[in-house]
């Protein structure tokens, strides 16, 4: 499926945007492999050209989380007390609300916020922008307990000792060692970004 994205403008038959109202909704064929839409669009070629808007929206989505996630789980389990309370509990108001409705809501106030032709030309960075946001709080969480594990642990005591700033400790020593279970959601997430990506498109509200 990736290659066959890569490889659109040599796999796909005809233009996916092109319109011909003669070959409305038609059943798969040689000319049309996977029929024809109610525009008379190609369907086969639409297919192989979206799936590079999912890639590019799945595998910016995970990125954009990874790095919120890591940003505030690092923050919140390393300095714990009253800012960890504060910035779990604020995740926690996040996590009741389900991801396609945080996605919905910030999509629907960048089309209330931007002018029409603005908001057309980054469709895509606002899908982003609002999956990544609604997503990056579950990363926020798994680092968090990662980090309570290593801030307590020798190699973090010892840098402390010898004068190590908090920065350079969380940068140099903790966040290597909470990057595992990190990557392993984000490949889980990938999946769960297109889909999302793909409701919101359905809803009218996506690319």
């Amino acid at each position: 499926i990736v290659l066959a994205s890569l490889a659109a403008p040599w796999l796909a038959t005809v233009d996916p945007i092109s319109i011909n109202p003669s070959q409305r909704l038609r059943s798969p064929s040689a000319d049309h492999w996977f029929g024809t839409d109610r525009f008379g669009r190609d369907l086969y070629s639409r297919v192989i050209y979206g799936g590079r808007v999912s890639l590019v929206v799945g595998l910016s989505v995970a990125g954009l989380a990874t790095l919120i996630g890591l940003a505030i789980g690092l923050v919140s389990g390393y300095l714990g007390g009253r800012v960890d309370n504060l910035i779990m509990r604020l995740a926690d108001m996040q996590l009741s609300f389900p991801t396609i409705l945080v996605a919905l809501l910030i999509d629907g106030l960048s089309r209330s916020l931007l002018p029409r032709s603005v908001h057309e030309q980054l469709a895509v960075i606002v899908v982003i922008f609002a999956i990544g946001i609604s997503t990056g709080v579950q990363y926020a969480r798994t680092v968090r307990g990662a980090t309570l594990v290593e801030k307590s642990k020798d190699y973090v005591h010892a840098a402390r000792l010898i004068g190590m700033g908090p920065l350079r400790i969380l940068f140099k020593h903790v966040l290597p060692n909470v990057l595992g279970p990190v990557l392993v959601i984000a490949t889980l997430s990938l999946g769960l970004a297109i889909l999302t990506e793909a409701t919101l498109s359905f809803l009218g509200l996506g690319v």
